[in-house]
């Protein structure tokens, strides 16, 4: 069941980004290379298992938990800093 409205929209957004994992199991969440997207990745990286690279003007978050890449992902959504293609 679709949730109305851009709550709903988000969590569309966010379930369709995580469908898939990488061949090693990984949720994959890309996002802008800001310190803003940087400081919001920060606060996740406390007691878990996330692999975060730099590449230019994107930062690929990879993450084995489906439930803290989804957090990841609201959270980045929500300050217009996801990378959605």
């Amino acid at each position: 069941m679709n949730k109305p409205g851009i709550r709903g929209e988000l969590e569309n957004t966010v379930r369709e980004l995580l469908s898939r994992r990488d061949p090693n199991g990984f949720y994959v969440i890309l996002a802008l290379n800001n310190s803003e997207a940087r400081n919001a990745i920060l606060g996740f990286l406390r007691d878990r298992d996330i692999l975060v690279e730099e590449y230019g003007d994107l930062i690929m978050i990879r993450c084995k938990s489906r439930s803290v890449a989804e957090r990841i992902a609201k959270t980045l959504l929500s300050r217009g800093l996801l990378k959605i293609e």
